[in-house]
């Protein structure tokens, strides 16, 4: 099944350059996250064997903001449906980063022309203890869908964290690890 994932792209503070990586087990799935920012140009790739073959997703984006608290990006979309069908499309993100007394509050939304896909994420990050929990949910119209939820752990002294979580619609559980130089 087609999946866009790219909108785990966008690491949790989107207003400075960084980079982003991720990469969560399953006992049947795996995705892999690369983001990379420099000033207003994002670019990513996401690997997954979700739920079926794997696809790779390339993305290039520029971000803008129109007064608002929410940053945007838009830009194009390519992927590698089952590592042999081309597709390609448009990507438009909305994100918003708010910091808090506790820690922050992340938001994203995500549609793409390929396969009309989309992706919701919201994130609350507490600051002590090191911990933040993740809610998503993810489909396309190939008849994907499913609802994530994970709980990051900060290792101390590292911009690494431990996560772990659950895919309900696929029903597996997973583990990964992220780093996040945000």
């Amino acid at each position: 099944m087609a999946v866009t994932l790219t909108l785990a792209l966008a690491p949790p503070a989107a207003r400075a350059d960084g980079e982003f990586y991720q990469l969560d087990l399953g006992e049947d799935t795996t995705t892999a996250v690369i983001s990379v920012e420099r000033d207003r140009l994002s670019y990513g790739m996401v690997f997954s064997d979700y739920t079926g073959p794997e696809d790779l997703n390339l993305t290039a984006s520029y971000k803008f903001t129109l007064g608002t608290p929410v940053t945007f990006r838009a830009g194009p979309a390519v992927q590698l449906e089952g590592l042999d069908t081309v597709k390609g499309g448009i990507r438009l993100v909305a994100e918003h980063y708010q910091p808090t007394s506790f820690g922050s509050i992340f938001l994203l939304g995500e549609v793409t022309t390929i396969d009309r896909g989309y992706f919701a994420l919201a994130a609350i990050g507490f600051d002590k203890p090191d911990v933040t929990f993740e809610f998503s949910y993810l489909g396309d119209d190939d008849g994907f869908r499913d609802t994530v939820a994970a709980v990051a752990f900060g290792i101390p002294k590292t911009k690494a964290s431990f996560r772990a979580g659950y895919k309900f619609d696929s029903e597996e559980s997973f583990v990964g690890i992220s780093i996040n130089t945000f």
